[in-house]
């Protein structure tokens, strides 16, 4: 499946509410949001979305591509050639990911599976401070048509994975600013 096909149903604008936190232990911070999903170039997906950090505006855009098989199937050849195909091979779908807070001036390419509930979830990994590289993860789910999640997790070595970022986004109203 075309990864333009997966996120169908969140493909619009959208407004809602960012939480964040660094720590597992920390308590959640939340601001408002906005995200614009749109098809690009007919075979991919950008995902632009805006949020705060005290007090202080961020925004991040995703470009995602690919062919994703479902979690657990074996991708067919046959229908992995073409534009949008990911990077790491046939039924993966790819992101390349920037964002104003999270990846400052590089950017983050992740890939991975669609589940078998729809959900996108994608995984990369970036250099840590000392030791061996740490990883993170993005998920969306486009939901059906009246709201879509993206949730993002820390991968530390030898830890618990634990989710940093939650989005959650329903219908932008008429008039209604992100």
């Amino acid at each position: 499946m075309r990864i333009v096909e997966c996120l169908a149903p969140f493909v619009g604008d959208w407004q809602g509410v960012n939480r964040l936190r660094l720590m597992p232990t920390e308590e959640y911070r939340e601001s408002d949001a906005g995200a614009t999903v749109s098809v690009t170039a007919g075979e991919f997906v950008t995902v632009a979305y805006t949020w705060s950090e005290g007090g202080k505006p961020q925004n991040g855009l995703m470009l995602l591509g690919g062919k994703a098989a479902p979690a657990g199937e074996a991708p067919n050849p046959e229908e992995a050639a073409g534009p949008g195909e990911a990077a790491d091979g046939p039924g993966e779908a790819t992101v390349v990911w920037v964002d104003s807070w999270h990846t400052g001036p590089t950017w983050m390419t992740l890939s991975g599976p669609v589940g078998e509930d729809g959900v996108v979830r994608l995984t990369g990994y970036y250099p840590a401070p000392t030791g061996p590289d740490w990883g993170w993860q993005i998920h969306i789910d486009p939901g059906h048509g009246d709201g879509g999640v993206i949730t993002m997790h820390n991968m530390v070595p030898g830890e618990p994975v634990y989710q940093v970022v939650e989005i959650v986004c329903d219908r932008r109203r008429s008039g209604s600013a992100a």
